[in-house]
C-alpha cells in the first residue's frame, strides 16, 4: 500500500508540473535569472527580502494605484535558498529568484490557473512579481519595481 501511495503522490506531482509549467503563458520566462553578484553572501543580500509579505498596494503602470482589501489572499514568501511561492487569491505559484542589494531578478514559474473571484489580480500580480527587477525593504515593509509597475507589501 505505501509503495502505491508513493506511486500515486509521484505521478500526480508530475501531472501538476506538466500542467502547470506548460500552460502557464504570460507567468513564465524564456531568461534564466543572472547569477548572484556584489558584496557580501547570498544570505546577507537577501536578509531584507527573504520572508513572508502580504500585497497591500498594486499599481501597473499607467493606471492608478490600486488597494489591496484582502491581503492574506495574496502572498510573496522568499526564503533563504532562492525559491520564492506565491498566493494569488485562488492560485499557487512557485519558482527561483536571485537578488542582490536593491536588484530582483524571478526566474520561470510554474503557476496554478485557476479562475478566482478577483480576476484579473491574481494574474497582474504573479506578472509583477516575476517581473520585477528591483527591491527595496524597510521598517517592515517592501516595494518590488518593474517597468510594467510597482507592488507594495508588508510583513
Amino acid at each position: 500500500m505505501n509503495t502505491v501511495r508513493k506511486l500515486m503522490t509521484g505521478c500526480t506531482l508530475a501531472l501538476t508540473v506538466a500542467a502547470c509549467g506548460g500552460s502557464a503563458g504570460s507567468l513564465t520566462s524564456s531568461t534564466t535569472p543572472p547569477l548572484e553578484t556584489g558584496g557580501g553572501s547570498t544570505s546577507q543580500v537577501r536578509s531584507g527580502l527573504v520572508g513572508d509579505w502580504q500585497l497591500v498596494t498594486l499599481t501597473e503602470t499607467g493606471h492608478a494605484s490600486m488597494a489591496v482589501s484582502e491581503p492574506q489572499r495574496f502572498t510573496a514568501s522568499f526564503r533563504s535558498d532562492g525559491l520564492v511561492s506565491l498566493r494569488a487569491d485562488c492560485n499557487r505559484c512557485t519558482g527561483g529568484y536571485t537578488a542582490t542589494r536593491g536588484t530582483l531578478a524571478v526566474g520561470p514559474m510554474a503557476c496554478t490557473r485557476a479562475y478566482c473571484s478577483s480576476a484579473p489580480l491574481d494574474t497582474t500580480f504573479a506578472s509583477l512579481v516575476q517581473g520585477a527587477t528591483t527591491w527595496t525593504a524597510t521598517d517592515g515593509r517592501l516595494e518590488l519595481r518593474s517597468d510594467a509597475g510597482v507592488l507594495g507589501l508588508r510583513r
